[in-house]
């Protein structure tokens, strides 16, 4: 399991709120990931690509969660619809918007 912690510092406190929210409202969140080196990112997109993953990644170098600003979650119910627009009320992208619902990052969400 990862851990918020390897999150940027600026954006852990957000994250580890967000997922608090979340557990306080009854939903169990488990991160799945967070900051990811090249050679996993690379192993991801070969699997996207090749259609061995249903859900999409970047390729190396093009990820944010190599950058420290974005993370992965199983949430049990599976709210993500709910959890995404809280996540993008903040103002940040929630991946359910380009058929990532488990992604949550702290890019600016488009239009804000």
């Amino acid at each position: 399991m990862a851990s918020l912690r390897s999150l940027h510092p600026r954006v852990y406190p957000l994250a580890r709120a967000f997922v608090d929210a979340l557990e306080h409202a009854g939903v169990h969140v488990t991160v799945t990931s967070t900051v990811r080196g090249p050679d996993v990112q690379a192993e991801l997109y070969a699997n996207f690509v090749a259609g061995r993953s249903k859900f999409p990644a970047a390729p190396p170098g093009r990820s944010t969660h190599a950058l420290g600003i974005a993370f992965d979650v199983h949430l049990d119910p599976p709210v993500y619809d709910q959890a995404g627009a809280v996540w993008e009320s903040l103002g940040f992208t929630w991946g359910g918007r380009f058929g990532d619902p488990i992604h949550f990052d702290f890019r600016p969400r488009a239009g804000s």
